[in-house]
């Protein structure tokens, strides 16, 4: 078997934007690891002058609600508290290209089933030992057990079968070809732990080998970071500290920051409806590119929604544009209810775009009364009662909105919430690969798949779709995705939002497309 050389920035996507989001793009680009001048015309930050160390960062997550654990957390703001303590082999830039982070470089055989990995060395836990390659193969055997419960198998099983030491090597060994294989390495709840690590034991030690360390951490309240002296990235590192408060809603991160008590409102999506009272030009205001949304998730085995009609007549019922609007302050790409946003390379051609439409509504249900409630949690519940208000216009509709805490909606167990509830609004960051997507929400059987679809045939189209790099060939077989996704709408996504962030004039961050990278951020003395 002979292994061929890759470059540590595999699988670069080239995107087919419009003008205006391919200059968006690229003003979003020129943003440097510490920070650079804005993407947004509102830009009111000096954005210039030399990174310093020195200072702590105030900012702020939404409440996690229940104990943390990297193999599992799926709460946004405990996947914050993680990704800033804890590492992966890979991550995703500013470009959305994959990097080395705890990896150097990766190359792959010949038959493209064995990717095989070097492990950077010198690298140490916030403990004191030493990362080897066996760390990383209990990571990843840990994630594939059979009694896992981890997010990551839903990505990872059925693609990959073996994962070997070799020297300083890793060998990944895949059950089929799968191209953009590295972008999985950057997924959610793949961070690198020791190989005697204990499942539900990380909040006794926080243990990882990011920038920073957890100092104090009050549940419910604040969590604090201190500079990790032993990180094998250091000098990239300028904060001495984060300071992160814990708010049980949106709307008191606005008002937290509006007052100064916070650096910077970012990481979580906010309504503009909630940041419509800031004054920019008291801030610097970066509008950024970004592929993750918020998905209306029905469970297409639970009535009303065992009904396409219904789905179908949802997805047509709904003003996009108003959402935009709205939601995001027109800081979004229009979605078509598929998981393609701007920041693939392919989108899927030939589907008309829906808008809301009374007649197709009428010609779909007719006189036909469809009541149902949309559960939620504090992060999505301007975007809930929204679509509640628009789809209250239509005499067909009746809904409700329940929202939960954070705690209570990703509540452990076979029925919590967001994966039980006949219909459901998460909000999914950004993946860098769109089969992250493809395997969560609509693979069938999936961990995530709260709509409990199942598509054989667009499971095997997924598949196709890993196995190829050709370009023709994978709009091909993107073109039959979306129209499976697009006809069959078990999951209804109006907008992909841009990553909005407010900060503070003195402080500089970097672009953050696949977690809480702190590297190069820092503030003005």
């Amino acid at each position: 078997m002979t292994i061929r050389s890759t470059s540590p920035v595999t699988g670069r996507r080239r995107r087919r934007a419009t003008a205006p989001l391919a200059l968006a793009l690229a003003a979003a680009l020129v943003l440097s690891a510490c920070g650079g001048s804005s993407s947004d015309a509102t830009d009111s930050g000096s954005g210039t002058g030399d990174p310093v160390y020195g200072g702590v960062l105030r900012n702020s997550l939404i409440d996690p609600g229940t104990a943390i654990d990297p193999v599992v957390v799926a709460s946004p703001g405990g996947v914050g508290v993680v990704d800033t303590v804890t590492e992966k082999l890979v991550k995703v830039n500013e470009d959305y290209e994959a990097t080395p982070v705890l990896a150097t470089k990766w190359a792959v055989s010949d038959d493209n089933l064995t990717w095989k990995v070097t492990i950077r060395e010198g690298v140490k836990f916030n403990n004191g030992a030493t990362l080897t390659p066996a760390d990383v193969v209990a990571t990843y055997e840990r994630i594939l057990a059979d009694d896992s419960t981890s997010p990551a198998k839903g990505s990872l099983a059925g693609v990959l079968t073996k994962v070997e030491a070799d020297g300083q090597d890793v060998d990944f060994t895949l059950a089929k070809p799968f191209s953009d294989f590295p972008f999985l390495l950057a997924g959610n709840n793949t961070q690198i732990l020791p190989a005697d690590y204990q499942l539900g034991t990380w909040q006794d030690s926080y243990i990882g080998t990011g920038p920073f360390v957890v100092k104090t951490f009050q549940a419910g309240q604040s969590v604090t970071f201190e500079k990790n002296p032993t990180y094998w990235n250091k000098d990239e590192i300028y904060l001495d500290g984060i300071q992160t408060k814990f708010y049980k809603d949106q709307q008191s991160r606005v008002l937290a920051f509006q007052s100064g008590e916070l650096d910077g409102l970012y990481g979580e999506p906010v309504a503009a409806s909630l940041t419509s009272a800031l004054n920019e030009s008291d801030y610097r205001v970066e509008s950024i590119p970004a592929g993750g949304f918020s998905a209306f998730v029905m469970r297409v085995d639970q009535a009303p929604f065992t009904d396409v009609k219904v789905r179908q007549a949802i997805a047509w019922a709904l003003d996009r544009k108003a959402i935009s609007t709205t939601i995001y302050g027109e800081q979004a790409d229009i979605g078509n209810d598929t998981i393609y946003g701007p920041t693939f390379g392919v989108r899927p051609d030939g589907l008309e775009q829906r808008s809301p439409d009374a007649d197709k509504v009428t010609q779909l249900l007719g006189d036909k009364k469809v009541a149902f409630t949309i559960t939620t949690d504090s992060v999505d519940e301007s975007y809930a009662l929204l679509i509640q208000q628009q789809l209250r216009k239509y005499p067909n509709f009746d809904v409700k909105v329940d929202v939960l805490s954070t705690a209570e909606y990703y509540a452990e167990g076979a029925n919590t919430p967001w994966l039980s509830a006949d219909a459901t609004i998460t909000y999914w960051a950004a993946r860098p690969s769109p089969s992250q997507f493809n395997n969560f929400l609509y693979r069938t059987g999936a961990e995530w798949n709260a709509s409990h679809y199942s598509s054989p045939e667009l499971d095997t189209l997924s598949d196709e779709y890993d196995a190829t790099t050709d370009p023709a060939e994978r709009q091909k077989i993107v073109d039959q995705i979306g129209q499976i996704q697009y006809t069959d709408v078990p999951v209804i996504i109006t907008t992909f939002g841009n990553t909005r962030r407010y900060l503070s004039k003195k402080l500089h961050l970097g672009i953050f497309p696949g977690g809480a990278d702190y590297t190069g951020a820092w503030l003005d003395k």
